[in-house]
């Protein structure tokens, strides 16, 4: 059966990489196994359940071996997939890196960063950050509708497509990012049913003209801080590749983190070494990165279906933790951009000479926005994060025009 819907430009060029994934999903995640088909399993084959833990129950998930791997990864491959087929995997495992939501009876598909894949087409890909016609063999047994009641889909989908347009038309990711922020929080001070005559306004008033942005100097090393607070508090074993995104920053900034208490220490030269760094990237490498920045706010806009999806319970909400995952890949890009263009003490040298002028290698980004999407991409509460950026002023707006901006 084929079922008609709006995905994302960038699906019908994804491939799954399979065992050549850099990060494969099949290691390190609880993948669930939905009713339907543990029921399948247990009806044609039997064999399968071995593979699942709690089958029947509310928390069916695949079993995972010593090695973190799904029990079922065979040279890295699903062997589910290999000796039975594709309709014999659960949802979780068919749809990713897939997101389906839905608008009233409109069916969305979108996709997450945490996949290798789609960050590269995300972020490198030649198709623009949009939604356009598809078709689906397959729908998740359960989707959410995220239409508040009085909206049609054609006015929720307008109100999405205006924030893309915003950033598209900005001059800077930090500028139109600064635009979705200040309409961001007008619309939760109104119902939902006034966004189609306000976003429109409000869009408007942001260009011409809105609150200033309050920096604080202290911000990169609060980032660095509030993620491994965050990282900690999944209990999960950090893979390599973020582990590797996260000593870039650690070296970058003159810094060091303390995993079993949570705190990071800052050494004589830690504001001295930022500050060059920040003077070096301002001037020579952020113009080689602006159209990267601007799909990657582009495609998690496009992902959580902004203004209406996302993790928090309001639109402010949703982009205060949109903001704050922004500037933390920024200052990791600009930390690795740091190391690698041997601009501070201690880094080595670029392995190419022409890196120290310009964008950083396509692989490198990736890996930064890859391993930082598999933690913050799939954060399942918003208070613990909103909590530590309360604490840290993040949830002003002014304060977080800053943070982006810096």
């Amino acid at each position: 059966m084929s079922h008609s819907l709006l995905q994302s430009t960038l699906l019908p060029a994804f491939v799954c990489l399979a065992e050549r994934c850099d990060d494969t999903c099949c290691k390190g995640w609880s993948m669930q196994v939905d009713a339907p088909t543990c029921h399948k399993y247990a009806k044609e084959a039997p064999e399968l359940l071995a593979a699942v833990a709690d089958a029947g129950g509310p928390a069916a998930r695949m079993r995972r071996d010593d090695t973190d791997y799904c029990v079922k990864l065979e040279d890295g491959l699903c062997g589910i997939h290999k000796r039975y087929g594709a309709e014999y995997l659960g949802d979780a495992c068919y749809f990713y890196p897939r997101v389906t939501r839905r608008l009233g009876d409109q069916v969305i598909m979108t996709a997450t960063l945490s996949c290798p894949e789609i960050a590269r087409l995300s972020l490198f890909g030649a198709e623009p950050i949009a939604l356009a016609p598809g078709f689906a063999t397959r729908l998740p047994v359960e989707t959410k509708d995220y239409l508040p009641e009085g909206l049609s889909a054609a006015q929720a989908l307008a109100i999405h497509q205006a924030f893309l347009e915003a950033v598209a038309g900005a001059p800077s990711p930090e500028e139109g990012f600064a635009c979705v922020i200040s309409v961001a929080n007008s619309l939760s001070r109104l119902p939902a049913t006034s966004w189609p005559e306000a976003v429109p306004f409000y869009m408007k008033s942001a260009a011409t003209g809105s609150v200033p942005a309050e920096e604080n100097l202290e911000d990169p090393f609060n980032l660095l801080h509030a993620l491994c607070g965050l990282i900690a508090a999944t209990h999960l074993p950090r893979n390599p590749r973020l582990s590797t995104t996260i000593a870039a920053m650690e070296r970058a900034l003159a810094t060091t983190l303390d995993w079993s208490s949570v705190a990071i220490s800052l050494t004589p030269g830690s504001k001295d070494r930022l500050a060059v760094m920040r003077e070096h990237w301002r001037l020579e490498h952020a113009p080689a990165h602006r159209n990267m920045f601007t799909r990657w706010l582009q495609f998690q806009l496009s992902s959580c279906l902004f203004p209406f999806a996302g993790l928090g319970a309001n639109p402010a909400e949703r982009i205060t933790i949109l903001g704050v995952r922004f500037a933390t890949f920024k200052l990791a890009v600009m930390c690795e951009n740091a190391n690698v263009s041997w601009r501070l003490p201690g880094a080595p040298p670029p392995p190419d000479a022409s890196i120290a002028h310009s964008a950083l290698p396509q692989e490198i980004v990736v890996r930064i926005a890859q391993s930082l999407a598999r933690v913050l991409d799939h954060l399942g509460d918003p208070d613990f994060s909103l909590r530590i950026y309360h604490e840290a002023g993040w949830t002003r707006e002014t304060r977080l025009r800053g943070l982006v901006a810096f």
